[in-house]
């Protein structure tokens, strides 16, 4: 059997310090340039291909 002992978190200086941005990826941009050229969707856009794909009923009226 093992037991386990609660212990303090060590304290923490710059808590409060903002996080700093990550570097810019330049071949995601790129990327999306080039999908928004062909007219592809990129993420963070509405699909409206897609959802009116998703919104039909796949079965047939009655």
């Amino acid at each position: 059997m093992t037991t386990t002992t609660t212990r303090p978190a060590p304290p923490v200086s710059d808590r409060d310090a903002p996080v700093p941005a990550p570097p810019g990826e330049p071949i995601f941009a790129a990327l999306a340039a080039h999908w928004m050229a062909a007219g592809r969707v990129v993420p963070g856009q509405v699909d409206r291909e897609w959802a009116m794909l998703a919104g039909n009923c796949p079965w047939p009226l009655r």
